[in-house]
């Protein structure tokens, strides 16, 4: 076979019929650039397939040495992110210790939402953390040959370029312990976001409820405000005939809602209401009371989608999506303790 030859700037530079300095300032966002020859020049990139690199480590050996984590645009501040963002922080931490494990750095990076983004970001792979439904970032990268992992699937790709937690497992033991902590009526709190875990987590709601007859009860909040959202959503909920004696809450900070609902309704938890959390965090652990939550084991996805990465990047075939079991970790708030 004729070995592929390789893509340069001057490729894009006679496609577009501009000069490889016109070009240079469109990808790097410099100069001033007439929008028709830009849009020209964009197009000629995704055209010929040129991925730009800027690196003197790219340039000799053709990588860059870098890996990118890319997780969902946040819609509020750093501050609502960091009081709930335990799971987010200890996947970047193991993320970066896996790729220094395995010679290569790690890039915390925004989501490429174009040509322009994905000109920028100057990598090996990407591992891109909750993808959405049909998640344009992903679609992005497979159109530029970038390897590329996910954290959670995007719920309408067929792929197995991925790896995540066993959401159904996760939440049929949470739902077991709340039976067997004497709930009846068990409420699901999940969010808007097409995420897999969401739905995945829904799927196994509806299942069990199914199965051990039950009335599925649910309520969608927003994921961009679950605080006020759950709390919102439980101050109805207890205002039914039958309210519910036990909530499953999915989203993060969603728990943290739950709880201000029901002092503000006088319900005790768990005496009155039990409660688990989707996602585990240290607020939960000193809320009052604690809170039992799902380990979603952030270690272990992390370490698990690097490897998964570095088998990509190396050309190998797909071994198939990787499962991580999660762990419930019981606390007062479903253990009856007063």
């Amino acid at each position: 076979m004729t070995a592929r030859r390789t893509v340069t700037i001057r490729d894009v530079a006679s496609h577009a019929g501009v000069s490889m300095t016109t070009v240079s300032d469109v990808v790097n966002g410099k100069g001033r650039v007439d929008p028709s020859t830009r849009q020209r020049v964009l197009d000629s990139v995704r055209d010929v397939g040129w991925r730009p690199r800027r690196s003197a480590r790219a340039l000799r050996s053709g990588e860059t040495g870098i890996f990118a984590l890319c997780f969902p645009r946040r819609e509020h501040g750093v501050q609502d992110w960091l009081l709930n963002a335990d799971y987010d922080m200890a996947l970047v931490a193991a993320c970066a210790a896996a790729a220094v494990d395995s010679g290569r750095q790690l890039l915390l990076a925004p989501r490429p939402t174009d040509l322009e983004d994905l000109a920028r970001l100057d990598v090996d792979g990407v591992i891109i953390a909750d993808p959405q439904e049909r998640d344009p970032a992903l679609r992005i990268l497979d159109q530029a040959g970038i390897p590329t992992v996910t954290v959670e699937r995007d719920i309408r790709r067929a792929d197995t370029w991925w790896v995540g937690t066993d959401n159904a497992g996760g939440a049929t033991s949470a739902l077991d312990h709340l039976a067997g902590r004497g709930a009846v009526r068990i409420a699901l709190l999940t969010a808007d976001a097409r995420w897999s875990w969401f739905a995945d987590t829904t799927a196994a709601y509806r299942a069990w409820c199914a199965e051990h007859r039950r009335r599925p009860l649910i309520r969608t909040i927003d994921a961009d405000d679950p605080r006020t959202a759950a709390a919102q959503a439980v101050h109805s909920l207890l205002r039914l005939k039958n309210p519910p004696d036990a909530i499953l809450a999915l989203p993060q900070g969603s728990a943290l809602g739950v709880l201000d609902a029901a002092e503000l309704a006088g319900v005790d938890v768990p005496a009155d209401l039990k409660l688990i959390a989707g996602i585990d965090s240290q607020t939960l652990l000193v809320s009052q009371p604690p809170v039992t939550a799902i380990d979603q084991q952030p270690m272990r996805i992390a370490k698990a989608a690097v490897e998964l990465l570095i088998t990509r990047v190396s050309g190998a075939d797909a071994p198939g999506p990787t499962l991580v079991s999660t762990e419930l970790v019981v606390r007062r708030s479903t253990a009856g303790a007063r």
